[in-house]
């Protein structure tokens, strides 16, 4: 495969029309209004959801004043015991499947529904098989995508799950209506800048021929961009097949760090929140192993670096996260690989995860 052939590149591009159209929905507002009682929530997912419910979590916690907890489904469901203590009156589980027939989500949303908790589904469309075992239910929005990694369907479960911890946290009164707007004016900003990141982002693969050689990728995030990284090491494993791991920036130092040698590919996600120890780490391994990093400053003029304007209460997160979708195409293509070739595709068969 060459460059740019495969359909990754197609949903990548549509991003800008699909986020848009979701920041002007009013249903997104309308249940909002109807969750303000719950005081716990729990984000119940897989793969690409889990990253964005981790994305999100800290966001909501800060702007809506409620507790996150983010488990995969199968710990969800493996968890029985903890979840018939919770109190079904302050408690809401949030499944998210994009395609809306993840058996361990359906599952949860069972177990949920068992001991009394409401339940929120988010998914592709009404379509989705989820929609019938959950109390409440919002769509992403985001039409088909026929790819094994995911890009358009994982900005849309970020997005949606913003504007609604905004709308919570504006009808609870946590934040004001300025800051309610200006968090809004912040997201439709990143659509717009869509355009120029995806050109800057192909330009840093194009200057760095990304992917090159790639035997293993380490990711750094912090805060919000904990679950990008999470996301990028989900992405790049789905299109290069090859190990990847995600680490906060205050854990890499634990022991990771000692893994890092010159066949090693880093990828640094550095912004307000991190900004002093993701710059020391970019200067330390630098010279010793395969670094890059994406950040919302400008004071690395350096080509293994890529910047992207700040967004102070929102993290960037649409922006940065275009960024990964594109380097997850770009390294396989330059390796002639389609990033969703076959690659122990009848395991998912074999233990059933889709209905």
């Amino acid at each position: 495969m060459e460059l740019f052939e495969s359909v990754m590149w197609k949903y990548i591009r549509q991003e800008k029309d699909v986020l848009s159209a979701n920041i002007v929905r009013k249903d997104i507002r309308e249940l909002a209004e109807k969750l303000c009682k719950y005081e716990t929530i729990y984000f119940v997912s897989h793969g690409s959801s889990y990253n964005a419910s981790m994305t999100v979590a800290p966001f909501f916690m800060k702007n809506a004043r409620i507790n996150v907890h983010c488990v995969t489904a199968g710990n969800f469901i493996a968890s029985e015991n903890q979840v018939s203590l919770l109190d079904p009156q302050k408690t809401l589980a949030v499944l998210i499947s994009q395609t809306g027939n993840s058996r361990g989500t359906l599952e949860g949303a069972k177990l949920a529904d068992r001991y009394g908790i409401a339940t929120l589904g988010l998914s592709a469309d009404d379509s989705a098989t989820l929609k019938q075992y959950t109390k409440y239910f919002l769509t992403l929005n985001c039409g088909e995508e026929d790819s094994n990694a995911k890009t358009k369907g994982m900005s849309s479960t970020i997005l949606v799950l913003l504007l609604l911890g905004t709308y919570i946290g504006a009808e609870k009164g946590i934040i004001t209506a300025e800051t309610e707007k200006a968090v809004i004016a912040e997201l439709q900003q990143q659509c717009e800048e869509l355009e120029d990141v995806y050109a800057r982002s192909v330009k840093f693969c194009e200057d760095n021929r990304f992917g090159t050689d790639m035997t293993n990728f380490y990711i750094i995030g912090s805060d919000m961009n904990y679950g990008l990284a999470l996301e990028a090491q989900i992405k790049v494993m789905e299109t290069m097949c090859i190990p990847t791991c995600a680490v906060d920036s205050e854990e890499f130092s634990h022991g990771t760090h000692r893994s890092i040698n010159g066949d090693t590919s880093v990828l640094i996600i550095r912004t307000t929140q991190n900004a002093d120890m993701a710059q020391k780490t970019f200067d330390y391994f630098d010279p010793i192993a395969r670094m890059y990093m994406i950040e919302t400053f400008e004071d690395n003029d350096k080509v293994n670096v890529v910047s992207v304007p700040e967004h102070s209460l929102t993290e960037s997160v649409l922006t940065i996260v275009e960024f990964i979708q594109i380097i997850s195409a770009y390294a396989p293509e330059l390796n002639h690989l389609d990033p969703n070739r076959e690659a122990n595709n009848e395991y998912t068969e074999v233990v059933e995860t889709r209905i």
